[in-house]
């Protein structure tokens, strides 16, 4: 992970959360991060949401407890290689609870927001997902949903 080692540099950058469950959607969305902003120096946040839900879908129910690192691993990986191999600067931030308040918290301390119109869970027929409906709805920055 590469990171500024200046905070005063850090405020100048476009500061850029890129929304990541492991869908192809946000996929092509971390790309267009990379394509666009990795070349202005742009810093990005990769965040990803774990859920009850990712518990249940990727733990054992063997379990003792939900490993909240482990499945934001396993959703991330393919995001954080296309950022690393561009050589672009990003964090990666785990964060735990309902996808579109947890987004939508994360937004202020950002420039813009970009997401996949449709997140891993989203039926085949809806053409904005839940999530991104939720943020597109209350979001106070601007946000780039990605087809």
């Amino acid at each position: 992970m590469r990171s500024s080692s200046n905070n005063e540099d850090m405020n100048d950058r476009l500061k850029i959360l890129v929304c990541v469950d492991g869908s192809e959607n946000s996929l092509r969305a971390v790309e267009l991060a990379r394509d666009i902003f990795v070349p202005l120096d742009a810093y990005l946040t990769l965040l990803v949401v774990v859920t009850p839900m990712d518990c249940d879908y990727f733990m054992e129910k063997t379990a003792p407890a939900c490993d909240i690192d482990g499945i934001a691993k396993a959703k991330s990986n393919a995001a954080i290689s296309l950022i690393e191999e561009s050589g672009g600067r990003y964090c990666l931030s785990t964060m735990k609870g309902n996808p579109p308040e947890v987004i939508l918290t994360a937004s202020s301390r950002h420039d813009l927001v970009i997401m996949g119109r449709k997140g891993s869970s989203a039926a085949p027929y809806i053409s904005l997902g839940g999530v991104a409906g939720q943020v597109s709805q209350n979001i106070k920055i601007p946000l780039l949903l990605v087809p």
